[in-house]
């Protein structure tokens, strides 16, 4: 299964969610990044800047959670339709193709899976703000929300937050194994850079399976 072999197809991974371009004004973010709008016509997905590393493999599982259909962050009003994203023919990860479309990376974890689950999403776009704008809003305690395929839910606290250099990111804790559920979610931080087209920084919020 694809979830056994993710150490051997990761060597060179983008955390998506990243945009700008010269001619947006949202080029430059707020003192952290991301957030929710409204949804408007996407362009084709913009360049992403790249973390350099490997990934353990994760452990097989009996029966796979269902799919997440829907992502919902109350506390900065984003509610977004959730893409399946791979890695592209370079080997990176993909991004979703709706500004205001989260991405699943469904080479990882599945949310509610025991080990780090991942969903980026886009911080702006070439006019606007995109659905990670106010990411960096959110603050221990606030819950994130997984709308499943098969009807059910699952609920996440966010435990914290971290930003790094974009290709220096610890991808063992960001997309590796965990003692229990979790889902980190990803966007672009810091400056703009006009000539390579790419953030600095990338933001990580980190969230935890709610307990019952």
């Amino acid at each position: 299964m694809k979830y056994l072999l993710l150490s051997l197809l990761l060597s060179l991974l983008t955390l998506a969610g990243c945009s700008g371009s010269p001619r947006s004004p949202y080029a430059t973010p707020p003192s952290a990044t991301p957030a929710a709008s409204p949804a408007e016509p996407s362009p084709p997905a913009p360049e992403q800047g790249t973390f350099t590393g490997t990934v353990a493999a994760q452990p097989a599982a009996s029966k796979l959670p269902p799919l997440p259909k829907e992502l919902l962050i109350p506390a900065i009003h984003v509610d977004a339709p959730v893409e399946q994203v791979g890695t592209t023919p370079d080997g990176v990860m993909d991004v979703p193709k709706q500004w205001n479309d989260v991405g699943w990376f469904d080479q990882g974890y599945l949310p509610g899976q025991q080990g780090h689950a991942v969903i980026a999403g886009h911080l702006d776009s070439t006019t606007d703000k995109a659905v990670f704008w106010e990411l960096n809003k959110l603050k221990p305690g606030d819950q994130v929300i997984v709308d499943e395929n098969d009807g059910s839910q699952l609920t996440f606290d966010v435990t914290g937050s971290d930003v790094y250099p974009y290709n220096q990111a610890p991808l063992q804790q960001i997309f590796g194994p965990a003692d229990t559920p979790m889902l980190n979610l990803i966007t672009c931080n810091g400056t703009f850079d006009q000539g390579s087209k790419n953030y600095d920084k990338r933001l990580v919020v980190h969230t935890k399976l709610a307990t019952t």
